[in-house]
């Protein structure tokens, strides 16, 4: 059971955790700050304001939501066959929940593209977030998962981990080999 229970039940209860977090910022955001012109966490720094992105971050790629409803689950498919190919052991915990990370957020935003618009499969991304002070563009929790994950697991890969620590992922060898 506690095999189980890393392996599986932990990480899928944590991408849920993380989209059931976006969409119910989301959820407040259509409900209290849409039609205003929201608040002010940090006066002149962080502010909460309603923005609807129908493209990808920093609203490129603008009205292609049935480009991201199809590239989405592949690149999540693509990230769970990575997760599941990982081997089990402590060093690979940082490239798991970068990965948990990156799920989670990638299923935040396609759940709006599919269902959050006039029509099915036609809809937008609800962004709330601003940080004024260096005026970055306008962004949600989903978003803040992917970009942390992302950025994470590039480190990781540049400075913790070699080369080698990846090849079981990509069928060089075989999990538990030992090099010879």
């Amino acid at each position: 059971m506690k095999k189980a229970l890393v392996r599986f039940i932990i990480p899928i209860l944590s991408v849920i955790g993380i989209v059931l977090l976006d969409q119910w910022t989301k959820y407040l955001t259509l409900l209290y700050v849409k039609g205003t012109e929201g608040f002010y966490i940090i006066n002149k720094v962080l502010r909460i304001l309603f923005l609807r992105n129908e493209g990808m971050a920093w609203g490129l790629l603008q009205n292609h939501q049935v480009f991201f409803i199809i590239l989405t689950p592949i690149v999540i498919a693509a990230l769970v066959f990575v997760y599941m190919r990982l081997p089990f052991e402590k060093k690979y915990i940082l490239a798991r929940i970068c990965l948990i990370f990156l799920i989670g957020g990638a299923i935040g935003n396609l759940i709006d593209r599919i269902f959050r618009g006039e029509r099915l499969f036609h809809g937008y991304v609800v962004d709330m977030i601003y940080v004024e002070i260096i005026d970055f563009p306008v962004f949600n929790v989903a978003d803040s998962f992917v970009t942390v994950g992302f950025a994470i697991l590039l480190i990781s890969i540049f400075f913790v981990y070699k080369e080698k620590d990846f090849d079981v992922v990509f069928g060089k060898s075989k999990e538990g080999e030992e090099e010879k």
